[in-house]
C-alpha cells in the first residue's frame, strides 16, 4: 500500500480485482469450509479467475449476489486496504504462503496438502478430493 493508501499488486490489477472477490468471500463466508472452497476455486482458474467468479461461488454453494454487492461497494477496497496492513513486511515475493503461522515450505506449490496436513476438525471438502488421489497414485505405484 502506498502512502497515499492506494492499493497495488505485484501482478497488476486483475490480482487486486481477484482479491478484493476473495476477501469478500472470507467475510461473508467467513467459516474456512466455506470460502476456501471459493478461494481454490479461483486460484485453480489462475488469468481466468474473473470470468469465473459465479461458477466458483456456485461451487462452494455461494450466493453470487452476496459476493457482487461486497465487490461492488467501499466494502471491498476497505477489506482490501485491511488485508494489506496484516501483510508481513519481509514478504519478498508471491505467494508468500502462511499456514498455522508458519512460511509455506513449498510457497504455495503445495497449498492443498499443508492445508489439508495442518487442519484440525472437519477438513474442507477439497481434502477428500486430494485424500482420494493420493489413494489412486498408491494403488498404481505413482507416489
Amino acid at each position: 500500500m502506498s502512502a497515499s493508501g492506494k492499493i497495488s499488486c505485484q501482478h497488476g490489477e486483475q490480482e487486486c480485482e481477484g482479491n478484493r472477490w476473495e476477501q469478500c468471500a472470507i467475510a461473508h463466508y467467513p467459516d474456512q469450509n466455506e470460502h476456501f472452497e471459493f478461494y481454490y476455486c479461483m486460484e485453480k482458474e489462475a488469468d481466468q479467475m474473473l470470468t469465473k467468479v459465479d461458477y466458483c461461488a456456485k461451487q462452494a454453494g455461494m450466493d453470487y449476489e452476496v459476493l457482487q454487492k461486497c465487490y461492488n461497494s467501499a466494502e471491498s477496497a476497505a477489506l482490501q486496504k485491511k488485508a494489506a496492513a496484516m501483510t508481513p513486511s519481509d514478504h519478498k515475493y508471491v505467494p508468500w504462503v502462511v499456514v498455522n503461522g508458519k512460511k509455506s515450505a513449498s510457497d504455495g506449490d503445495r497449498i492443498l496438502q499443508e492445508v489439508c496436513d495442518a487442519y484440525t476438525g472437519n477438513p474442507p471438502k477439497a481434502c477428500a478430493s486430494l485424500e482420494a488421489s493420493k489413494r489412486w497414485r498408491r494403488c498404481h505405484n505413482e507416489l
